[in-house]
């Protein structure tokens, strides 16, 4: 059962740090002025599918009793402006 639970957090950490890019780049994409309204539907639907996915690596983590660190976005401008 330990193997199991090593493995399962492998795979979540894995998927997580995949996630983190898809919902990365899908706020980066949002933030173009320039985007139609059907786009940015599709980009929060994008997002509102990662956070899904991040609650199904929470409980996989949960299971291999590991823990994961909270996804937040983060602006990179405002970080650099108060650096």
């Amino acid at each position: 059962m330990e193997a199991i639970g090593r493995l399962a957090g492998g795979i979540a950490h894995d998927f997580n740090n995949q996630l983190q890019g898809v919902s990365g780049f899908a706020n980066f994409v949002g933030r173009d002025p320039g985007l139609g309204a059907r786009t940015r539907q599709d980009l929060e639907e994008i997002q509102k599918a990662t956070e899904r996915m991040a609650g199904l690596t929470r409980q996989l983590l949960a299971f291999s009793r590991q823990q994961l660190l909270t996804l937040e976005t983060l602006d990179l401008n405002a970080a650099v402006a108060d650096g």
